[in-house]
């Protein structure tokens, strides 16, 4: 009798629930930590051979005349594209998702996607102010 209730709390759907959300997600995240971990161990370079490592730091073949050292930051002149690309494709997708759908549940999503037009609205802002912005086109 003991071993039919612990089997009716093991398939209880509040325990498939909580292994759902809860233990198969963390099981993944572990899982995933542990291999990235592996892999930057067996990847990782040596330190002796990185310190006499002459040409690391310089430029590259480019063509470009050298400018300071070959490692910096990136140019961020196309951040605002890409803010307004990914703003905008998610908005044309459900757009066009809306007219697939069947015409008595055609209402809700239109409530649902004008909802998520005002939270993409911020984000278009901000992306047409970093596009504009001409100090990040300059690399110097």
């Amino acid at each position: 009798m003991g071993v039919s209730v612990l089997l009716d709390i093991l398939y209880s759907s509040s325990v498939k629930t909580i292994l759902s959300i809860v233990v198969i997600p963390a099981l993944v995240l572990i899982i995933t930590l542990g291999l990235v971990y592996i892999l930057a161990l067996l990847t990782s370079g040596r330190p002796d051979i990185e310190n006499r490592e002459v040409f690391k730091y310089r430029r590259y073949e480019s063509g470009n005349p050298a400018k300071g050292e070959a490692r910096r930051a990136v140019s961020m002149q196309y951040f605002g594209y890409l803010v307004l690309f990914l703003a905008v494709e998610p908005a044309v997708i459900l757009f066009a998702l809306t007219l697939l759908a069947s015409h008595d549940i055609r209402a809700r999503i239109l409530s649902i996607y004008i909802i998520l037009l005002a939270v993409f609205i911020p984000l278009l802002i901000y992306g047409i102010r970093e596009s504009r912005r001409i100090e990040s086109w300059i690399l110097d």
